[in-house]
């Protein structure tokens, strides 16, 4: 051009060159990558092979000293004392688990490199599980208030219109399973993404998430209509409504706690506060008797089912009550107290759910 300015073809031609200078380097870049990720997963290996070893190495003898300090300085390296931060993030990530696979296929990487992306996923794991713990409460604790309106309305004799209490409820507590199926399907879910993460949470407890997913699933199969079910489903909200609370209780002291080994070093900064984390003695006098009690209340209700089932279908004659004596039958007396005027456990849905119960609660 008669200005000087550079023509459209050759400014294209140039942006054409730096594309590919760009390419280049993003191919030399990414394989220097994968070559650094497989040093270090080899690097990895040897660290726990030798840190195998070393316990083999007699007692105090210097070989063995010497060793542990080398092999301490290279784990705080791993976890982060380094310059390049936390490498757990560059090794070869695990294959998807089964949960995993059967909800996103094995071909979905859900690894993070970057340090702070997962601690990004860390901290929205706490967030979703802090604000889904008061819809927790709050939820069994309006359809607790709702029931008792519907028991007044239906002695009353209240009509059965297409829009009221009567009508209503049997709905808003489908609407509550189906709201329970999705927590815990949500919380497994980040917490097996976590896993993959680095993060050492207990196996047990995103197996228990399980459990209370498949109880779930068969308590929404069961005839919501029924005043059978109705009347006894009051005694599991009081029991939802309490459990949330002590959740409230356990989530805020055991995250002090997870901070406080993080900063000891006894705990990875991915690891998160899981069932089996506690506070202090002081906040453990308070914590343990609430969840040994919600423990035991669950184990409870869930073996009252049991009992009820097996009245039902007359399992406990002869042998049955040889071994459980009274107890069995207080305890299947005070179960269908609560379910006079149908037989809701003779549908199958009952000795599952109960079953799962107790197994979730002990």
């Amino acid at each position: 051009m008669s200005d000087g300015t550079p023509s459209v073809a050759q400014e294209a031609k140039d942006l054409e060159k730096r594309i590919h200078t760009i390419s280049g380097r993003v191919a030399q870049l990414d394989m220097n990558l994968r070559s650094t990720c497989d040093d270090l997963t080899s690097l990895n290996d040897s660290l726990k092979r030798l840190t195998k070893t070393v316990e083999s190495l007699p007692q105090g003898s210097e070989e063995r000293v010497a060793a542990e300090r080398s092999l301490y300085q290279a784990q705080l390296v791993m976890k982060g004392a380094g310059p390049a931060g936390a490498l757990d993030g560059y090794l070869k990530p695990p294959r998807n688990g089964k949960f995993l696979s059967l909800l996103m296929g094995n071909a979905v990487d859900v690894t993070s490199q970057r340090q702070e992306n997962r601690l990004r996923i860390k901290e929205e794991y706490y967030s979703f599980r802090d604000r889904s713990t008061f819809t927790y409460v709050a939820w069994p604790t309006a359809l607790l208030y709702l029931n008792r309106e519907r028991q007044k309305g239906l002695e009353a004799g209240a009509a059965n219109t297409w829009f009221s209490l009567v009508t209503v409820f049997p709905v808003l507590v489908q609407f509550y399973w189906c709201w329970m199926l999705y927590f815990y399907a949500a919380l497994a879910l980040r917490e097996n993404v976590l896993r993959c993460n680095g993060s050492r949470i207990r196996r047990w407890w995103i197996n228990h998430h399980y459990y209370s997913m498949g109880m779930c699933l068969v308590v929404l199969t069961m005839d919501v209509q029924s005043n059978a079910c109705l009347n006894y489903m009051s005694r599991f909200l009081v029991f939802t409504a309490l459990q949330g609370v002590v959740m409230l209780t356990q989530n805020r002291y055991q995250r002090f706690r997870m901070y406080t080994r993080v900063a000891m070093g006894k705990a990875s900064p991915m690891d998160v506060a899981g069932g089996e984390m506690g506070g202090n003695a002081g906040q453990l006098k308070l914590l343990y008797p609430l969840l040994f009690g919600l423990q035991i209340m669950q184990v409870y209700f869930g073996a009252s089912v049991l009992v009820s089932v097996a009245r039902e279908h007359d399992l406990l004659d002869g042998l049955g009550e040889v071994y459980f004596g009274e107890w069995l039958k207080r305890l299947g007396h005070t179960a269908e107290a609560g379910v006079v005027g149908g037989q809701f456990f003779r549908e199958w849905q009952g000795a599952p759910a109960g079953g799962v119960f107790v197994v979730v609660g002990g």
